[in-house]
């Protein structure tokens, strides 16, 4: 039960935690206030995080802040005018920066852009999704708040010619750019403050009619993506004053980069049933297709840790039946890119925003037009699953041998879960990997089960090849005393 308490202007929520129907995701779910979804997410360390979401139907910015891991979210103060808020930075523990739009009057006579209606659906999606429709008009926001998320303010005022700031990078307090798309232009800028966005002057206009991501390495180097359906990234090594631009055989729907030379994007075909992975090991000068991965899926974000390796992308499988929504999909690389890691999980979500803290704690939000807005948390970074995958009830305990075996660097395991007879409580299962040392390398399992067969995936893409173990642990109802025990042999061959 979803329990709220209000206090003069703050509205602190409890956590619930997510039992998915034909799954159990060691994801932990908290609800927000508000149906819509959860879009822009924002972490300073494990405690300190920020959410930015809208309503649907009367497009309407909720804004939210945590301190202790996402465990409760507090209902921040802003202006009431805010429409959507798309990009969010931190500064530093209290100083936070994001950007988007507010509302102003409907126009009959104006749209927010022009070529709305050229763009493929998938293209259309990301924009409503981001609260960007054709028959709109919008004024710029960029705010601000100097106390961690509690309170925030307009930082800059825009006319309505400027009609969303789409993305901001800031190199300290007072520096950063933004690329602003107009109400009534069909190309967006590239601008520059000095003054902590006070005041923002106009660098580059791009000749594609929206870009909307870019990410700078220093002052002078960086990357922007196109997302209409002329497929282009872009790359500046002068301030943002020149950009050199490649085609792309796909709409790229995010990139992100490992370090200043190594990166990957994520690309869709219009149809949206395949899905290319490219790398670049230049800083953007050329893009290599290194995986391709088919299905109805489409890919909404995608983050990555810099300097390890790993990459998150989030998004959702996509019901071709009535062309809307399924689960929950991601997709892990721990190698640069290298090999990757499909899962898929319930809730029936549109998954949208994304933060990684670390290694393991990863956040994600999500949300639909009748469902109230989610905080998805992980702490085994993202690649934990159990399904339940058997609907007869087993008559005992009992755990599988993984395969492959031997295996490289993914295997699966499958173990059974009796029902108990005497008792009410479900069992607490655990399931953990160790090395030859007997140190502990992973947790896969660590929560309460129903009675089934289920199957998990471990990925050891992060080490060594040589004999693991995994050990199944069950104790019933809270007890210290185990009700089963089994430990098997696997062997990792790079």
């Amino acid at each position: 039960m979803k329990k709220f308490i209000v206090a003069a202007i703050t509205v602190l929520i409890l956590n619930t935690i997510l039992l998915s129907e034909n799954c159990q995701s060691q994801w932990a779910s908290y609800s927000l206030p508000y149906t819509g979804l959860a879009n822009t997410l924002g972490f300073y360390d494990l405690n300190h995080g920020v959410s930015f979401g809208h309503t649907f139907s009367t497009i309407s910015e909720k804004i939210f802040y945590t301190t202790n891991s996402g465990i409760n979210w507090i209902h921040a103060n802003y202006p009431p005018e805010l429409r959507a808020i798309v990009d969010v930075q931190y500064i530093n523990s209290n100083t936070i920066y994001a950007c988007g739009a507010e509302n102003i009057p409907f126009s009959n006579f104006s749209r927010a852009n022009n070529d709305f209606i050229l763009y493929p659906i998938i293209i259309r999606d990301k924009l409503i999704r981001d609260g960007i429709e054709e028959f709109s008009v919008y004024k710029g926001a960029f705010i601000n708040s100097t106390d961690g998320g509690l309170n925030w303010q307009r930082a800059s005022q825009f006319d309505t010619s400027t009609g969303y700031v789409v993305d901001i990078n800031f190199f300290n307090a007072s520096t950063g750019y933004s690329l602003i798309q107009g109400n009534f232009s069909a190309q967006t800028k590239f601008c520059k403050t000095t003054n902590a966005g006070a005041n923002w002057q106009l660098v580059k206009q791009f000749d594609t009619s929206y870009v909307d991501k870019m990410i700078f390495f220093d002052m002078n180097t960086g990357i922007a993506r196109g997302i209409n359906w002329q497929k282009r990234i872009y790359k500046t090594t002068n301030a943002g004053v020149n950009w050199d631009v490649t085609n792309m055989a796909d709409m790229i729907s995010n990139i992100t980069f490992f370090n200043s030379t190594t990166g990957i994007a994520i690309g869709n075909t219009e149809t949206g049933n395949t899905i290319n992975i490219y790398k670049t090991t230049n800083t953007g000068g050329n893009w290599t297709i290194i995986n391709t991965f088919t299905g109805n899926k489409i890919y909404n974000n995608l983050m990555s840790l810099p300097n390890t390796g790993t990459a998150f992308a989030i998004g959702n499988n996509i019901d071709t039946a009535i062309q809307w929504i399924d689960k929950i999909t991601t997709l892990k690389t721990t190698n640069y890119g290298l090999n990757w890691v499909s899962k898929d999980f319930n809730p029936k979500l549109l998954a949208y925003g994304l933060s990684l803290v670390d290694a393991n704690n990863f956040f994600i939000g999500a949300g639909e037009t009748n469902i109230a807005a989610q905080i998805l948390k992980s702490t085994n970074g993202g690649n934990v699953f159990v399904n339940q995958i058997g609907t007869v009830v087993p008559s005992k305990y009992s755990l599988g041998q993984n395969y492959p075996n031997p295996f490289n660097p993914v295997t699966k395991i499958r173990f059974d879960v009796q029902k108990l007879e005497s008792r009410s409580q479900n069992s607490e299962v655990t399931l953990k990997i160790f090395d030859i040392t007997g140190k502990e390398v992973a947790t896969l399992v660590n929560e309460r089960l129903q009675p089934g067969t289920y199957e998990t995936t471990f990925d050891g893409s992060g080490l060594n090849s040589g004999v693991y173990f995994y050990r199944m642990v069950v104790r019933h109802g809270g007890s210290s005393t185990d009700g089963f025990s089994e430990t098997k042999r696997m062997l990792l061959i790079k």
